[in-house]
This record gives structure tokens, C-alpha cells and sequence, in this order.
């Protein structure tokens, strides 16, 4: 019974199946399945890696309608993989700037030698030096009897005095002196009998008529105590004569061929002023 049974359900099972495919066979079924991407109603933000760029930051892609490919505004990040080619023209410049150091240099390819001052005057507060050896020329060229009544007694420095500038508030042009004076006013230094002359004087084209002044205030002070027959002291007569020390001194620039003045006012000496200072010049001045 059991066996009858079970070859009647085979028989059923064989039959359902092969009704089946002659149905299926005689109606096909379609199927159809269709994907959108990109399209204009959808906008993206991507915060990973996207099929056309390789970043780590956010990009975000405005709506586009694209059916193949997704263009992208140009954006500099650290990790994206790009070609470029930048133009720098060549430029030459003598100006180097160091701005975390706040620092400037000035270059030159200039190939003229220069000569520098090495000598004991660079341990003078206020020296310059830059031109010491102009300074020497100048001095060179002073008129011979002026000269040669200083040269053995006083020095001649290219440098803005210290103590000068201090009570100025600015570097003057030029500087008797004769104490050898410190920026703090104490005395007795190295440079006791000194003339200075500071680039300021050179910058303005003044450099020899503050030498021939300042060297007019040497003269004066070496002859000090130049005495007459009568044992009148000379130079506090001259002093007297012309009105103060400032004005000897403008005189003397007069005198010795000068036509710049810092304090005198009139450019021409009085025949009566020649001949005091040829009286003066034969009584004092000594070869």
C-alpha cells in the first residue's frame, strides 16, 4: 500500500514539473533592472575618497548632470596628487631680507677695493672711519702755515663726537677737543687734542670748510698762552677783537683762504682784521 502510494506522489511530482516548463516555455518572463547615478536630483557631499580625486579632506560636488564623468573645482589639499608647472622669472636683486631676524643686506658686485682704517682710532667712541683716509687727504691740503702749526700736536678723526652728539641731540658736523672728552662728559681720553669730522659733514659736501673751522679752534687753543712785550695774552685779545671764540675761529677761515662761515656774517675781513691776524700769526705761530 505504502509503495503505491509513494509512486503515485513520483508520478504527480513528474508531471507538475514538466507542465511547468511548458508553460514557462510558452510564457518568458521579463526582467529589467535599471540604475541612476548622478543625476540632477541628487547632490553629493563627499568627505572620503571619490573616484576622481585622492583626498583626505571634504569636497563637496554641486549638482551636476553628467551621464560618464563629474568635474570638480580645482582645490589645493595636502594629499591630492597634482602636475603643475609654474613660471618664476629670473630677477636679479641686492636686497636680502630676513624677516623673521628683522634683518636687511645690502649687495654689491662691485669688485673695487676698499680701503678700511685699522688704526688706534677705532676704539674712539664715535668713530666712523668710513672716511678717514678722505679726511687725511683734506687735512693734506690744508694751507702750509696752518698746517704745519698743528700737525705735530693734534689728531684728526673721521667720527661723530659722543659727547657732542649728546648735548646737540644730533651728530654735528665737526669737533675741537682738547680735553679728550667722554659721552658722559668725564675728560682725559685717548683723543685729547682732536679734530672730528663726521660723514654727516661729508654727506653735505662740508667735509673741508668744518676741518679748516675745527683746526682754526686748534690753532687758537695751542697758541694760548702766546704773550705780547707787554705780557698781554694774545689769543684772549683776539677773542676780544672779533667778539667771541667762534668768531676768531670764522676769521681765521677768512684768513687762511675759507669761504664757508658758521657764525660770522660778513664773508670779506676788514683790512684792520688782516693785519691783527698777521700780527697775531708772526707773534704765534712758530715754524
Amino acid at each position: 500500500m505504502n509503495g503505491k502510494l509513494t509512486i503515485t506522489v513520483v508520478i504527480l511530482i513528474v508531471l507538475f514539473i514538466g507542465l511547468s516548463y511548458i508553460y514557462v516555455i510558452n510564457n518568458p518572463i521579463e526582467i529589467s533592472i535599471q540604475a541612476n547615478i548622478g543625476s540632477a536630483e541628487t547632490s553629493t557631499t563627499s568627505s572620503s575618497t571619490t573616484s576622481t580625486t585622492s583626498s583626505s579632506t571634504t569636497t563637496t560636488i554641486p549638482d551636476t548632470t553628467t551621464s560618464s564623468s563629474t568635474t570638480i573645482p580645482a582645490t589645493t589639499t595636502s594629499s591630492t596628487t597634482t602636475s603643475t608647472t609654474t613660471t618664476i622669472p629670473r630677477t636679479t636683486t641686492t636686497i636680502e631680507v630676513l624677516e623673521k631676524e628683522d634683518s636687511v643686506a645690502f649687495n654689491s658686485d662691485n669688485s673695487e677695493n676698499i680701503k678700511i682704517y685699522e688704526g688706534e682710532f677705532i676704539s674712539f667712541d664715535g668713530f666712523e672711519g668710513d672716511n678717514q683716509f678722505n679726511l687725511d687727504t683734506l687735512v693734506a691740503n690744508l694751507p702750509l702755515e696752518l698746517r704745519k702749526s698743528v700737525e705735530n700736536n693734534v689728531i684728526f678723526v673721521n667720527g661723530c663726537h659722543s659727547y657732542a652728539a649728546t648735548i646737540l641731540g644730533r651728530c654735528p658736523f665737526g669737533v675741537w677737543d682738547s680735553a679728550g672728552t667722554f659721552a658722559d662728559g668725564s675728560t682725559n681720553s685717548n683723543w685729547k687734542l682732536s679734530v672730528w669730522v663726521s660723514n654727516k659733514a661729508f654727506a653735505n659736501n662740508r667735509a673741508y670748510n668744518t676741518l679748516l673751522h675745527e683746526t682754526s679752534h686748534a690753532l687758537s687753543y695751542l697758541t694760548r698762552n702766546c704773550v705780547n712785550s707787554e705780557g698781554e695774552n694774545q689769543r684772549k685779545k683776539a677773542q676780544e677783537f672779533f667778539g667771541s671764540e667762534e668768531l676768531f675761529a670764522d676769521a681765521l677761515v677768512l684768513y687762511y683762504g675759507g669761504d664757508y662761515l658758521y657764525y660770522r656774517d660778513d664773508l670779506i675781513l676788514q683790512v684792520s682784521e688782516r693785519e691783527y691776524l698777521d700780527n697775531y700769526a708772526s707773534l704765534c705761530i712758530k715754524d
